[in-house]
């Protein structure tokens, strides 16, 4: 039976109600005489839309769509309404006709079309996808299904994404509960790769942040031993009675050192249980058991021969071309099976693969597991030899079992750093641009130029960098830079021992701990600082076996009889250098500073510079090192150029303070190239 989803069939009563109505609809003119009658509806103007829509077949055209929607009077969001509604009374149609799935795409893509022309809204391709999903077959399903997947980059735009979201994840969790995860294991799979490109990759939704298992996913197998097991004289007595055998099939079963019991069988089939629930792996008696299956079903592993081994060359290049093809929804778990399973290579990989997902998850971190969910030292070590024989198992597993271990332990790896993202909330790994826009935009002036130009005698040295020009300039002379007083860091002895020599005065009655130099760090400076400046550090003692407190004691003391005398001798050379500095700057005052500062700029010369500069102030800027941000400032603080330049002029006047002079600012227009404006301004004299 046919189902029609609730909302075609509410559809289909309106239709028939309003067939009356709309007879008289044939073209867009009835149309717009339809909607502009009061008694016309939407929906009646949606049923001569839907045969504008029926003629546009098979749906590679809007010719018609669009003649009926500029003929319409009405507003936009009437229009689409009505032609929303004749896209579903159209798809009501070809479900009723039992239409091809080709039919189904094609009406999607010209609904994705029309919304693009904002002929409709944007959620009706999701609700005509809706109704398909809801009213066809699962084959016809999974072949429209082709087309959702090829247009996920389509419904991942602005135009879509927003609109219809919610609608492709309901319609896509609707289809799983259709579908059998034994049965139709790809077409699920399909589905949630589909989701999982549709859907950011920080979308919590889709994310397992609780660590949960599928606890749904029981293997079931014979909990008695009712099977008769397959036996190397089942085989015999299969020829003796005459029964077909293919040929291949039970003589190339190889002895093998492992019996296939029923023991062996429930051991294999129960380690299931703890694949499917790991965390039952914490309790003793739990860990008792699975460790001893695990170390019985790994021996069979090792002791049985696999078919790819006894496989002739050609045999292993038809296995790797159709390997790709070869997968288990569910593992059949007859006790027949079993001993062919077990030389089967791809079986054998898909187990020992759950056997290292599981140890991972047992040594993970993992953000919500309890804290008594922890391995102690043994059962680490445990796993940790174990892991490395399924390791080796897997390397011998032909066909390719060392590039085939090397892809999964890289698997491996990318799990634990999604195990890290997990944990650390999961975080967006899309990176924010700063907006700089809504920041104020600050002005910030050159720092001072004048200890720099009088360093350099007037004239700067160009160093290609400003900041490296800057420090260039600050002293030519490197070593006489170095030499400066405030690059002498180590302190004089007078005032590093003063305060030691009071504290060894008796008559201060200083205690012990309050000393200074009873201290190891301050005797080892001492001594550092004594090998340098002192000349009693290297005089020669009479008594051997002098303790440090002892030595430096001695020290202490010859030094505070030298103290007053230093003391005096200083205080004379400090009263004769302020003398010589009074007579310096009386030589100063005597020399003709005037001449000097006549020759700083003078308003009059900056305004006639600027007026002769014009555009060429910039390059005049970035010789007296303005930043590109302080040349973007005067630009827009003025608009006509002259401004710009003599705006330029005065912060280079107030940063360069005295060195603000004609002579430098001319010898920089010479630099440049303009020595004419500056012999025009400033006159020829200033340019010998």
């Amino acid at each position: 039976m046919l189902f029609v989803p609730q909302t075609l069939a509410k559809a289909c009563f309106q239709e028939s109600s309003l067939l009356s109505e709309s007879l008289s609809l044939q073209s867009p003119e009835s149309c717009r005489s339809s909607a502009s009658r009061p008694s016309g509806s939407v929906l009646s103007v949606a049923y001569a839309w839907t045969k504008c829509v029926k003629k546009c077949k098979p749906f590679d055209n809007l010719t018609e769509i669009e003649n009926c929607f500029s003929n319409s009077d009405g507003s936009d969001s009437e229009k689409k309404t009505a032609l929303d509604q004749s896209f579903r009374d159209v798809l009501h149609g070809l479900i009723k006709e039992n239409s091809d799935c080709t039919v189904y795409k094609g009406l999607i893509n010209q609904v994705v079309l029309c919304v693009k022309q904002e002929f409709c809204n944007a959620s009706t391709p999701f609700l005509i996808l809706s109704d398909i999903f809801d009213s066809v077959t699962l084959d016809k399903c999974e072949a429209v299904f082709t087309y959702v997947e090829e247009g996920v980059a389509e419904w991942k735009s602005e135009t879509f994404y927003t609109a219809g979201k919610n609608y492709l994840l309901r319609m896509c969790n609707d289809l799983l509960r259709r579908l059998s995860k034994s049965q139709n294991t790809v077409f699920c799979g399909r589905i949630q790769l589909f989701l999982a490109r549709l859907f950011p990759l920080s979308e919590k939704s889709g994310l397992n942040l609780m660590s949960q298992f599928n606890l749904d996913n029981i293997t079931k197998f014979d909990l008695k031993d009712d099977e008769q097991f397959f036996k190397p004289e089942d085989a015999d007595k299969s020829k003796e009675e005459g029964m077909e055998i293919e040929e291949g099939e039970m003589e190339e079963q190889p002895p093998n050192s492992v019996p296939i019991d029923y023991n062996m069988y429930r051991k294999f089939w129960s380690l299931q249980d703890y694949f499917r629930t790991p965390v039952q792996c914490y309790d003793k008696l739990a860990w008792r058991k699975f460790t001893s299956n695990a170390s019985d079903v790994l021996s069979a592993f090792a002791s049985y021969k696999l078919d790819d081994i006894r496989s002739s060359k050609k045999k292993l290049e038809h296995l790797r071309q159709t390997r790709s093809e070869t997968y288990f929804a569910k593992y059949l778990t007859s006790s027949k099976l079993l001993d062919l399973q077990l030389s089967d290579s791809n079986f054998r990989r898909y187990v020992l693969v759950q056997f290292l997902i599981l140890f991972q998850y047992l040594n993970a971190a993992v953000k919500f597991k309890s804290a008594d969910h922890v391995l102690n030292d043994e059962q680490a070590n445990w796993v940790k030899e174990t892991q490395a024989k399924i390791m080796q198992l897997i390397k011998e597993t032909p066909p390719d079992g060392d590039k085939f271990a090397k892809y999964i332990e890289h698997v491996l790896n990318r799990e634990e750093h999604w195990n890290s993202w997990k944990n650390d909330g999961c975080p967006s790994y899309v990176r924010e641009m700063p907006q700089e826009e809504n920041k104020p935009k600050v002005f910030r002036r050159k720092r001072s130029m004048g200890d720099d130009i009088k360093a350099s005698g007037g004239k700067i040295i160009k160093m290609g960098n400003s900041e490296l020009t800057r420090l260039w300039n600050l002293c030519p002379d490197n070593l006489e830079a170095c030499k400066a007083d405030k690059r002498v860091f180590q302190p004089s002895l007078e005032g590093f021992f003063e305060d030691v020599i009071e504290q060894t005065n008796p008559a201060n009655q200083i205690d012990n701990e309050y000393k200074d130099y009873l201290k190891p760090n301050w005797q080892w400076v001492a001594l550092r600082l004594l090998s340098k400046r002192s000349p009693h550090f290297f005089s020669p003692t009479n008594q051997p076996g002098k303790t440090l407190v002892q030595y430096l004691e001695n020290l202490l003391g010859q030094m505070a009889k030298e103290m007053p005398s230093a003391t005096e001798d200083q205080k004379v050379d400090e009263e004769e250098g302020i003398k010589e500095d009074q007579g310096q700057d009386e030589e100063l005052q005597e020399e003709p500073v005037r001449d000097e500062n006549t020759d700083l700029l003078s308003s009059e010369q900056i305004q006639a510079l600027a007026g002769e500069l014009a555009e060429d102030w910039r390059r005049l800027a970035v010789e007296l090192n303005f930043s590109e941000e302080d040349i973007g400032a005067f630009e827009n603080e003025e608009e006509e150029e002259k401004a710009r330049a003599e705006q330029m002029l005065l912060s280079w006047q107030v940063s360069a303070g005295d060195a603000a002079t004609s002579t430098s600012l001319h010898q920089s227009l010479k630099e440049i190239g303009l020595s004419a404006i500056g012999n025009s301004v400033f006159g020829a004299d200033k340019d010998s």
